[in-house]
């Protein structure tokens, strides 16, 4: 599926923002992006798109600006190392 993604990660309180879109595998369709298994795929395919390759303290978030096949998900964000 196509999803489109607001990448913003935190190095030592230094915000760095990009947007992506990328194909992924498609996400549960539960319609609720707190599911447990949603969180689960955000970790296995959304997760792996984060950070710089800088070392250090580090926040991850990755909010959703569109995803067409799984519209339940446009406007969460996934948050790790917070």
């Amino acid at each position: 599926m196509k999803i489109t993604i607001l990448f913003t990660d935190v190095y030592d309180g230094k915000e760095f923002t990009r947007t992506e879109t990328h194909d992924m595998t498609i996400a549960p369709d539960v319609n609720d992006p707190n599911h447990e298994d949603v969180e689960d795929w955000a970790e296995d395919n959304v997760f792996p798109h984060t950070g710089l390759g800088r070392s250090g303290e580090a926040g991850y978030f990755a909010k959703i600006l569109s995803c067409e096949e799984r519209p339940y998900l446009v406007g969460h964000e996934f948050t790790w190392g917070v």
